[in-house]
């Protein structure tokens, strides 16, 4: 897998993802919405961590550096 992800996305990503868990656990009640909302945060922290975002490679986007050859 090639890394689609650069920097600033991933960081934005595993922000997000802490965001998305906090409200999960501190706000809803509900058990169906709750698990929905940890569940999309385990695919951000995911893709943050691996660098590689398939939605990204679908349309075409690449916010990583071009590695120097």
């Amino acid at each position: 897998m090639t890394c689609n992800v650069g920097n600033i996305d991933r960081m934005v990503r595993a922000l997000s993802a802490v965001i998305v868990i906090a409200v999960a656990l501190l706000f809803i009640e509900t058990l169906v919405p709750k698990i929905i909302l940890l569940a999309a945060s385990v695919f951000l922290l995911l893709s943050a961590w691996f660098g590689v975002c398939y939605v990204y490679r679908t349309l075409g986007f690449d916010t990583a550096k071009p590695k120097a050859n």
